[in-house]
């Protein structure tokens, strides 16, 4: 209708201009018309042409001139050198090796063809005109692209686009009344067909999943009420390949192509071939719904699955329930005794059933390994995001049809993790590694050569800029037999001077909100051309400083560019890299501080997880997490930690000490020089514990020649208390601080006493 009205408007223009000024002499517009006339209808020449094999090629030896409006355009790249007409009979496909059709036979373009001496076959089972070519392996004549030369030899245009006429509007169909279809009959009426599907969904879409993959056409389905699917085609050259698929219900227009034996294809123009779709993105990861909007929702019938759900994890079903009733029959603490549910509320304090869901955690999965509460306390009170259906489990309310694999939830602590890695992307990328695209639309895919397979990112014809990640699942580096990590890259640059691939540990699999530490790795260097490198090892990288859990992040990154360099990653190794590297010697000077350097802790940030982490100055945190003061509550940030000793605007840090009887939390000092007369720090329970129990000892010469003792049975939670004693100790010396355990307790952390502005007064 624009074509149309912008023909108009010029016809107007011209009417005008000879009316307002008449001594100049407007040239007619020019209306081309066919000198040919059409004797035959499309839908008879297929009917005469028609032969069942799914490859021939036959020549036109009569007289025959057909019309036909065309129905189809090329102008967004999603359908290649090709063009569809329809008469109101059918519709046929023509094959044209050339691009750009549609500036020449646009939409609504009356062409008639002269076929005498022409082709007619079919391609691996679609009917087209087209160009004899031998098919060696399936032994057969096929029609192929027609030589544009050839092709303009047999068209003519006659009059000016008419995108309004009958015969460019689609039909409304059922994908029934040609799904499953084979027969001669069904074939001819629909193949080359624009038609209409109306209240259709595209089951994939989530808000992110693109029309195409950046690499490859890539097929989507489509589905009907009745559970009915067709796939559409999509171009990785449309210019919409990176948009994403509708959400919801609509209308799909599109042209039906036909593959193979028994495969209907359809084709989108553009993406205004899609009507009526929804731009909702409630349950969608960026859009999670909160536990009370499923309650909500639930409470009015409506059903959802396959959306995110997110909430604080308060606890776990108890032990011997086969059925919830109360809140009773759950246990809000953590360490849990069962590790095969989750409950999710919207606050961490929640304890009513009520305003809870529960998701089951399936055995042997990377969610079961880093959520539940049994073994994973530092994930009681965070966030969790978990994506599945609405529905009840264990007489409840809950999520389910949640699989447990890695891209199915999100923590928003590490936990778990494997001890040794390898991937070598030898046939696909795996399944339970993340890639994320931050920014642009490009993300990494795994490609092969030379019998190699590895991983591969490009910002070639995508929109820059670019973050892209390629993220491992978790690493216990604390207990793996051996922490070196190790990997290989490649690049070609191709003149690319803003392209750029680093090596990152991650404490969360979200790269926009979790802390990155850049690791020392060598990686291949960019050549100016299209010539790659050769594979670069990138070193046994030591990680035996940060006892842990992480993730390792590939991050490629690039900013609007002429061309874009293409990086390659392959054997990703991490607990059998081996040989290499020696663990630090700590600097022997003696320290002069008067005061223990906790703020750099985990390089000055708070953390839930359990592990060893050590300060600037020396200081060593075993088994502790660490716990900041700020201005609101939250593990691991406490309003009543405060600030550093004299300051307003510095907030306090410290470790805070396990007490669990496998695990025992300890902090120890450097060597620290001129003796000390008095010792001074705070201390709490940061949890319901309500044991302390400590033991400070002060070394000399690897002996031990004070202890001081700190023992308190009735200690309240989140109440501050001071420690002071006077001693009398001349030299160097260090600090050794235990927890002494007093529960004597092992079925979870326990005895958790956090310390804070840890400071001495010297002797000399």
């Amino acid at each position: 209708m624009k074509r149309l009205n912008f023909y108009l408007s010029m016809l107007l223009m011209m009417v005008i201009a000879v009316g307002c000024n008449d001594k100049f002499d407007m040239p007619p517009l020019a209306v081309p018309t066919a000198s040919r006339t059409p004797n035959m209808t499309i839908a008879e020449l297929k009917a005469k042409y028609w032969n069942d094999a799914r490859n021939y090629i036959d020549t036109i030896k009569e007289d025959v001139v057909i019309h036909g409006w065309v129905i189809s355009s090329d102008e967004s790249g999603n359908i290649y050198k090709s063009m569809y007409i329809s008469d109101g009979t059918a519709a046929l496909a023509i094959s044209i090796n050339a691009n750009s059709l549609n500036t020449t036979y646009r939409l609504g373009q009356e062409v008639v063809i002269s076929l005498k001496d022409k082709f007619i076959g079919k391609y691996n089972g679609m009917q087209q005109l087209g160009y004899p070519a031998w098919y060696e392996a399936g032994s057969a004549w096929e029609a192929t692209f027609l030589p544009l030369e050839l092709w303009q030899t047999m068209v003519e245009i006659n009059g000016l686009p008419d995108p309004t006429n009958e015969h460019c509007q689609p039909e409304v169909v059922k994908i029934s009344d040609f799904q499953g279809k084979t027969d001669a009959e069904t074939l001819q009426k629909y193949q080359g067909k624009l038609v209409k599907l109306v209240g259709v969904k595209f089951p994939e879409a989530d808000g992110t999943v693109p029309y195409s993959a950046e690499d490859k056409t890539t097929n989507r389905n489509i589905q009907d009420a009745e559970g009915n699917v067709i796939v559409m085609r999509n171009s990785n050259y449309a210019n919409f390949r990176a948009e994403p698929l509708p959400m919801g219900e609509g209308d799909v227009i599109g042209l039906l192509s036909f593959y193979g034996s028994d495969t209907w294809q359809l084709y989108i123009r553009d993406t205004s071939d899609c009507i009526g779709f929804t731009t909702d993105t409630k349950g969608l990861q960026k859009d999670p719904y909160t536990i009370a909007e499923a309650l909500a929702a639930k409470a009015e019938g409506k059903e959802i699955s396959g959306k995110w759900f997110r909430g604080f994890a308060v606890g776990a079903v108890a032990p011997e329930k086969t059925a919830v009733s109360s809140s009773a029959d759950i246990e809000w603490q953590a360490p849990t005794t069962l590790a095969n549910t989750l409950v999710l509320a919207d606050a961490p304090d929640v304890t009513d059933i009520t305003k809870c869901l529960i998701v089951a955690l399936p055995d042997g999965t990377a969610f079961r390994n880093q959520a539940n509460l049994r073994d994973n306390e530092a994930v009681y009170k965070t966030s969790v995001m978990v994506r599945g259906d609405l529905g009840t489990y264990m007489g409840t309310n809950a999520i389910t049809g949640n699989s447990g694999d890695a891209s199915e939830f999100k923590v928003s602590v590490v936990s778990g993790g494997v001890t040794e890695l390898y991937e070598g992307f030898d046939n696909a990328m795996p399944s339970d590694w993340l890639n994320i695209k931050v920014k642009g639309d490009k993300e990494w895919y795994q490609r092969s050569f030379d019998n190699n397979g590895y991983a591969n990112v490009s910002g070639y014809k995508g929109t820059a800029p670019f973050e892209s990640w390629l993220i491992t699942p978790a690493i216990d580096i604390k207990n793996a037999p051996n922490k070196y990590l190790s990997f290989r890259t490649q690049v070609a640059g191709y003149g690319s001077t803003t392209s750029n691939l680093k090596c990152y540990l991650l404490d969360g699999n979200d790269p926009t909100t979790a802390i990155k530490i850049e690791l020392p790795a060598k990686f291949a260097t960019a050549s100016a051309s299209s010539t790659y490198s050769d594979w670069v090892s990138s070193g046994d990288i030591d990680l035996s400083n940060y006892p842990s859990t992480y993730f390792i992040g590939f991050c490629y990154t690039a900013t609007a560019d002429a061309n874009y360099a293409t990086w390659c990653v392959d054997d990703v190794k991490f607990g059998e890299a081996g040989g290499g590297g020696t663990t630090p010697t700590p600097d022997p000077t003696p320290s002069s501080a008067t005061r223990a350097d906790f703020e750099t802790l985990n390089g000055g940030a708070g953390t839930g997880k359990y592990a060893t982490y050590t300060t600037t100055a020396g200081w060593t945190a075993e088994n502790c997490m660490v716990v900041s003061g700020g201005t609101t509550d939250g593990n691991p940030v406490f309003t009543w930690i405060g600030y550093v000793t004299g300051s307003t605007s510095v907030f306090a840090m410290g470790p805070c000490i396990n007490g669990r009887t496998s695990s025992v939390g300890k902090v120890t000092s450097p060597i620290i020089s001129g003796g000390i007369t008095k010792l001074r720090f705070k201390y709490a329970l940061p949890f319901t514990d309500t044991n302390i129990g400590l033991k400070i000892n002060i070394i000399q010469n690897d002996a031990t020649v004070k202890t001081l003792e700190l023992s308190k049975s009735d200690a309240v939670k989140g109440t501050v208390y001071d420690f002071s004693a006077d001693l009398d100790v001349a030299g160097d010396f260090k600090f050794e601080i235990i927890n002494t355990c007093p529960s004597n307790f092992d079925g979870g952390n326990k005895d958790r006493v956090a310390i804070w502005n840890f400071e001495w007064d010297k002797k000399n």
